[in-house]
């Protein structure tokens, strides 16, 4: 990472050139590949106690203690870190104690495209070299809003639209795609309308677009061999591992747990994933 973020010397750093900071779970969706873990929208859904946030005042606390002279990024994870004021303050402490942030700092965002950015942050936003924006974005249309229930693709795409158009110039995106089962067979989709609608920002510098394997359930570790066997026909880059094999067990309880919050969220697996739901015939 230091070598990555141009820091010389690269070892045996007073403080890091990196962090990555997650305090606040607090989210609006309950997306297929996420969970409890990440998601306080996924705790109520399941009728779970709800995990509290820990307070800017103990995140900033934290920070202070840090030697921030070599810091070149800093990450909010979440949960969904454009809910509420919580990051956006932090933002801005850092913001005002890192005396030549705006030379050297990017600050990213990772977040799911349903929520605006007011502009009374705009000043925060200025304070730093870059601020990014990791949008998760895993389909279009009827197969992203499967996904990333209960966000409404014209919503979230007008939305990222929007804050294109009227963000400060020194704000860049990256679309991040959680690669998983239920999307393997459609990555050209999103692909295709990044290329027609969302391309650069409004200064021309490119939207980054990257993939990343989903763990658990719907890794592609639950692939079927026909699945398997069309992925390594169409797909340039193979995703699957060269030791996968096929577990039927998995499959099934895979399946099982489809079928349940399809039933909980009124889907349908088989009509949104039609060429998907082919592939496990043998399994339903």
């Amino acid at each position: 990472m230091n070598d990555s973020l141009k820091i010389q010397p690269a070892r045996n750093l007073a403080g890091p050139a990196r962090i990555d900071l997650m305090f606040d779970i607090g989210c609006n969706l309950a997306c297929r590949t996420c969970g409890t873990d990440n998601s306080t929208f996924w705790q109520k859904y399941l009728q779970q106690p709800v995990t509290p946030s820990h307070s800017k005042e103990k995140v900033i606390s934290a920070l202070s203690q840090l030697d921030l002279s070599n810091l070149r990024m800093l990450v909010f994870c979440g949960g969904e870190t454009l809910l509420g004021q919580q990051y956006w303050d932090v933002a801005e402490w850092l913001g005002d104690h890192i005396p030549d942030a705006k030379q050297r700092v990017t600050l990213c965002f990772q977040t799911n495209g349903t929520q605006t950015i007011h502009p009374r942050n705009y000043s925060i936003i200025n304070k730093f070299f870059l601020v990014k924006l990791h949008i998760s974005l895993d389909g279009v249309g009827s197969r992203f809003e499967y996904l990333r229930w209960p966000a409404s693709w014209s919503q979230v795409t007008d939305n990222i639209l929007a804050l294109r158009d009227n963000l400060p110039s020194n704000v860049m995106f990256l679309v991040e795609e959680t690669i998983s089962v239920l999307n393997l067979r459609y990555q050209t989709e999103l692909e295709s309308w990044l290329g027609k609608n969302f391309a650069t920002n409004r200064e021309g510098d490119t939207v980054n677009h990257t993939r990343h394997l989903a763990r658990g359930l719907f890794s592609v570790e639950s692939c079927s061999q026909e699945y398997v066997d069309w992925a390594s026909k169409h797909l340039s880059k193979n995703m699957i591992s060269p030791t996968w094999q096929e577990s039927p067990a998995r499959i099934q309880e895979m399946l099982a747990e489809i079928k349940q919050h399809d039933r909980m969220r009124h889907q349908q697996f088989e009509s949104v994933f039609a060429e998907v739901a082919d592939f496990y015939g043998r399994f339903m």
